[in-house]
Order: structure tokens, then C-alpha cells, then sequence
């Protein structure tokens, strides 16, 4: 895991290790750079050192001829078979570090290199005779790459902070991506004009000036009929086989333990691949801070497992000072992307860096690959709720709820809050059902708190993603399933893992979402996600081997900071001052009045709108953070 920069056809040494420095906390262990004066081009890296410690992994690396650079950030968890592949071929090789087999593997097989690949990756590969780039994603868009053009330039970097640190690119707001009703960005927009994110499964080529890209993995869904047992016995191998590959390292390897499903069995496994007593990381909020949430003690359970495999368990309960922290975070992302949840990851993997850990295996995928998001469910349940309930009484019933409160002084009244929701989404076509049931801003809102009042169905966030919900023949389950894997899942939860962990200096790597898993679950019938209420299903036969029923089955607790604690204490005066309707006014994106009757009501508990609160403070510490300081 590192940080990677470089610039073609503009800029200078200087101006690239400017860029590169500000990645340090990407990679710490060492930094490289490579100038090519004839193309007036340039490499940067910082390095995180994993695989092959010695200076010989050192970057950017030339091959042998020195006729192509690369500048890598990633772990490549197949290196050894593609390495052996190639020394049959006759190549050589001076390192042992994956660097140099993927360099090599471009030399040998040019772009057909990445059909060999199973790695989370972004790299760059510079022909230092022609001054052409090639540059490429890995295809579930763990890694990130972000790039710039201007008059047959190039700018790229793993943040986007690099590229506005080089003082080549303006800093402007892109309020096509920001008039979004959601809380990421979707590629190739990021919020920033003229910096864009190159998607996941693809590649670029940059010759003579013009930029070409190129999908080279794409995930196609099909429902073939397996029996239940086989259909068990294949997801526990190849969960295994990803498992054994991802906790490739010369380094030890650690595990975020949660105490749910995803990470429970993650952590299980990693112990049949090791005879070293793994170290597991937690963290718990005060009971203070929960009281709004009301969500399971992950807590308890991740110390239960702890203790039933002889895990070395760190927990910590914290408090933290959300007002600085949250600011720090906003610039970590650099994208508009609010979730609080990065708030956690970023905590835990500072504890496990001064623990000695710096790779740790996560859950992330484990939902949307697999089917465990209450939204997929409440979708499926509702095409039930259309049947059953006439259509001239889903308003009325829709209303009665409003009235309702979601919150007291005391704490939150969770199924409320979540019947409520229901009911907002509940009578929407398929695709906009699925679409409503995880925005900040439902279709009604949208265009009542912005300024210009856009169309929804005009933003980029819509047409982005209706094409998974077209008519192919696949059940609504796994079009929802395949959306979040194509859009969620990387926009979102890969993309704030990555720069939470990076902030800490620490490598965090997702096995649930292996290529191979994943190619194999978009084979399956929807049974084997949902079946009844369970969810997780084929999922959870795996696990019975191997997890006690009591972690397999309990309620599903979500990975989540209180935030709705927080935004009544802590960043109460912070909302006032950001979201102040003079601010607002100021800013010139939202609708000042609209969006303090939004804060009012969720302070009076009848609405819970903590999402769409943190959402818009995010944004503005965005703003304040990137665009208004030049």
C-alpha cells in the first residue's frame, strides 16, 4: 500500500516531489522519484513496505533496459504464480517484491497482463522512449487513481490532495457531481472540476496528448441452478483459497474483528493459515454517545470469538474530539463523501499501528456482494407491502407515520425511525425504490434544497446506475446486489476504507471481495442471498462450520459512528456556525430556510434527519477545507 504521483508533459522534479511528500502518510517507509527530462514527465512514490522489504522493492522501479518505469500502490496476492510464469518465459528478476512482476508481466503481455491479476491495485507504467503512459485500476476498485488533463497533460496521484498541492489544477467545485442526493461521488466525477477518478476494471493509455479508457474486467450476471451443498462446498474454498492469498506479506498480518458475520469468519479462517496467534482490533463508543443508536454491542461478541480462537484482542472504548477530528477526516478523503463510519476505521488502524500491525483484513463487500443490507430486504419486502395495501392507502399510511416521533431526550426509537423510512420508499418502482432507500435526500427532496431546483433524474447519481436495473432477465435481487457491487460498494465503502486506514499509515485488504468470490456469488439464484428474513444466507451455511449460532444469527449491527449523538453535543455549535443560514447563503448551494427547518426537526424528534445533517456539514467542511483556501 503506498502513494503514487506523477505528471507528463508539464510541471517539474520539483513540483512532483512537492506532490509526492504530501502522500507520506501513504507511505512512510520511503519515497522515490523518477524525471524524464527529454518528455518533460515524471514519477513519484512514497512506500509502505509489505513485500519485500529490502531497498530492492524500492520505486519508481525500471525494468531491466530501463525502457519502462513503474510507480505501484497495491498488494498483487498472486505475484508468485504470475512470477513463475514468467521465468519459464525467460525473464529474470532482481527483486522479490510484486513491483517488479507486474512491470514485467506489462512488458511480456501489454494491457493483457490484467486478465492475470488478483490483487487490490493502481499503478502507472511510464515508456520512458515514447513519453507514453499506461495506467490501470484494480476490478472491484479497491485502490484508487485520480488524474487531471489540460492541453494534452497529464496529473495524476491516489489523492486528489496531490493534484491540487501541485498548483496546476484550480480548485473548483464540480456542481454537476455536488448536486448529487446521496453522500459519495460516482465515477468518473469527484466534486472538484477537471479531476476525475479513473473507474474500477479499467485502464488507461496516454499517448501523443490523448487520453484513451478502456474497460478490461466486467462482472456479468447470470442465475444458474447448484445444489445447496455444492453451493456451500464451492464458497468455502474459494472464501479459503482468498483468504490464504490476502494474508500474503512479509509483514504480520492483523484483523479488524467487529464481532459480526463478516469479520468473525474472515478472522476464523486466517487462523488455518497461520500458526501465530492473530491480533484483532476493536473499538466501542461510551454509552453516552450511543444512546441515539441503540444498535447491538459489537464489542461483546468480537471479545467472545477473541477469546474462543486465543486471539490477541485489543479493544478500545473512546471518546474522541469529534470538532478536530471530523475536519481531519474530510481532508484524508478529499472527495464530498460523508460517512462516519471512516471515523472508525481511521481509529482502529492508528491503535493497530502503534500496536505493531500494519495490514489487516476487513469485511468490506461482505453486503453487497452477499445480500445483507436491510435495504435490499425492505425492497423485496415491499414489493409485498404494494400487493397488500391498496394504493389510495400507502399516502395515507405513509402520513399517519410522519406524525410519529423518532427521538426523545432519552435515546432513539429505532424501529420508528426505521418504519418511517420504509414508508418513504415503499411505493416506488424497482429501481427508484432501491435508489431512495439509501440517499440523505429522498426524489421530493432533492430539488427543494438546492438553490436552482435540478431534476433528479438528470443527476449523474440516476443515470449512473439505472442500467443495472434494466430488463436481463435477473431477479431484483441480485440487480440491487450488482449495483451496490458496481457502484456502493466502490464509490463508497472502498473509497473511504482506503483513505481512513492510509491516514493511519496502515494497509486494510477486503478477501470477501475476491474476483473469484465475486464472479462465483453473480452465478448463484437469489435464494442463496435472501431466503425468508435470513440474509447472508449461503454465507451463513459457510459459517456454521465455524462460528457459534449466536454470532451467525444475531440482529445485523451496522458499522457506525453515533452521529446523531454527536450533532447534538459535541457538533451542535458546529452545525449552527457551518449550516447557519447566512453560511449557506454565502455558500449559494443549498436552500438556507429549507435546510434549518431540516435541523430543527430532527433536533424536536420528529424527524431523523442525522444523515442529511452530516452530509451537508461534511460538504461545507469540504468547501472550507479545499475550495475556499487557495
Amino acid at each position: 500500500m503506498c502513494g503514487i504521483t506523477g505528471l507528463i508533459g508539464i510541471g517539474n522534479s520539483d513540483i512532483l516531489a512537492k506532490m509526492t511528500a504530501l502522500l507520506e502518510h501513504r507511505g512512510p517507509d520511503d519515497h522515490g522519484l523518477q524525471w524524464f527530462p527529454r518528455h518533460g514527465a515524471g514519477l513519484g512514490h512514497r512506500r509502505l513496505s509489505i513485500i519485500d522489504l529490502s531497498p530492492a522493492g524500492h520505486q519508481p522501479m525500471a525494468n531491466d533496459d530501463g525502457g519502462l518505469w513503474i510507480t505501484y500502490n497495491g498488494e498483487m496476492y498472486n505475484y508468485q504464480e504470475i512470477r513463475d510464469e514468467l521465468v519459464h518465459l525467460g525473464f529474470r528478476f532482481k527483486s522479490h517484491s510484486d513491483t517488479e512482476v507486474i512491470l514485467k508481466a506489462y512488458q511480456a503481455w501489454g494491457a493483457k497482463c490484467l486478465g492475470k491479476f488478483n490483487g487490490m491495485f493502481a499503478f502507472a507504467i511510464f515508456e520512458a522512449q515514447t513519453g507514453n503512459l499506461f495506467a490501470a485500476r484494480d476490478q472491484i476498485g479497491i485502490k484508487p487513481f485520480y488524474y487531471a488533463r489540460r492541453n494534452g497533460q497529464l496529473i495524476f496521484a491516489s489523492e486528489i490532495k496531490a493534484i491540487l498541492h501541485s498548483g496546476l489544477v484550480e480548485k473548483e467545485p464540480d456542481y454537476v457531481a455536488l448536486h448529487t442526493p446521496t453522500r459519495f461521488q460516482i465515477s468518473p466525477l469527484t466534486g472538484f472540476k477537471n479531476i476525475y477518478k479513473l473507474p474500477p476494471a479499467h485502464y488507461l493509455m496516454f499517448k501523443d496528448g490523448q487520453l484513451a479508457i478502456e474497460r478490461y474486467w466486467e462482472l456479468v450476471p447470470v442465475e444458474n441452478f447448484i445444489k445447496e451443498e455444492d453451493a456451500i462446498a464451492e464458497l468455502e474454498q474459494r472464501l479459503l483459497k482468498a483468504i490464504k492469498l490476502q494474508m500474503v506479506a512479509d509483514v504480520e498480518v492483523g484483523s479488524f474483528l467487529s464481532g459480526g458475520l463478516d469479520s468473525s469468519l474472515i478472522t476464523v479462517l486466517m487462523a488455518k493459515h497461520t500458526n501465530k496467534s492473530i491480533k484483532t482490533f476493536t473499538i466501542k463508543f461510551s454509552e453516552k454517545d450511543q444512546k441515539h443508536e441503540r444498535v447491538p454491542d459489537d464489542s461483546y461478541f468480537a471479545q467472545k470469538i477473541a477469546r474462543q480462537h486465543g486471539f490477541q484482542h485489543h479493544e478500545f472504548e473512546i471518546q474522541p474530539d469529534i470538532v478536530d477530528l471530523l475536519p481531519k477526516m474530510v481532508w484524508h478523503i478529499d472527495e464530498p463523501l460523508a460517512d462516519a463510519a471512516a471515523i472508525n476505521l481511521y481509529l482502529m488502524s492508528k491503535a493497530a499501528r502503534e500496536s505493531g500491525i500494519i495490514v489487516l483484513l476487513n469485511g468490506m463487500g461482505g453486503d453487497e456482494i452477499y445480500g445483507g443490507y436491510r435495504k435490499q430486504l425492505a425492497c423485496l419486502k415491499a414489493e409485498l407491502y404494494q400487493q397488500i395495501v391498496p394504493g389510495v392507502l400507502q399516502r395515507p399510511i405513509a402520513d399517519m407515520f410522519d406524525h410519529l416521533p423518532v427521538a426523545s431526550e432519552g435515546g432513539g426509537f429505532r424501529w420508528v425511525r426505521w418504519a418511517k423510512r420504509f414508508l418513504s420508499f415503499a411505493s416506488l418502482p424497482r429501481a427508484e425504490r432501491f435508489l431512495a432507500a439509501d440517499m440523505s435526500l429522498s426524489p421530493e427532496e432533492y430539488p427543494q434544497i438546492f438553490n436552482n431546483h435540478p431534476q433528479y433524474h438528470n443527476t449523474h447519481f440516476y443515470k449512473s446506475q439505472m442500467g443495472n436495473f434494466k430488463s436481463n432477465g435477473l431477479s431484483y435481487l441480485t440487480q440491487m446486489c450488482l449495483n451496490d457491487t458496481c457502484i456502493f460498494l466502490p464509490e463508497h465503502n472502498l473509497t473511504y476504507s482506503d483513505k481512513a486506514t492510509m491516514a493511519a499509515g496502515v494497509e486494510s485488504r477486503p478477501p470477501l471481495t475476491d474476483p473469484e468470490l465475486v464472479e462465483f456469488m453473480f452465478t448463484l439464484p437469489p435464494r442463496f442471498r435472501i431466503r425468508g428474513n435470513r440474509q447472508k444466507y449461503l454465507l451463513k451455511k459457510v459459517a456454521e462450520k465455524y462460528l457459534p449460532r449466536e454470532i451467525i444469527y444475531r440482529p445485523k449491527g451496522s458499522f457506525a459512528s453515533p452521529l446523531r449523538s454527536w450533532l447534538r453535543t459535541e457538533l451542535r455549535e458546529m452545525v449552527d456556525d457551518y449550516l447557519s443560514p447566512d453560511a449557506l447563503k454565502k455558500r449559494g448551494l443549498y436552500n438556507s430556510e429549507y435546510v434549518r427547518l431540516k435541523i430543527v426537526l430532527d433536533r424536536e424528534g420528529r424527524e431523523d434527519n442525522a444523515y442529511l445533517i452530516w452530509q451537508l456539514l461534511t460538504n461545507e467542511i469540504w468547501f472550507r477545507n479545499f475550495i475556499d483556501l487557495r
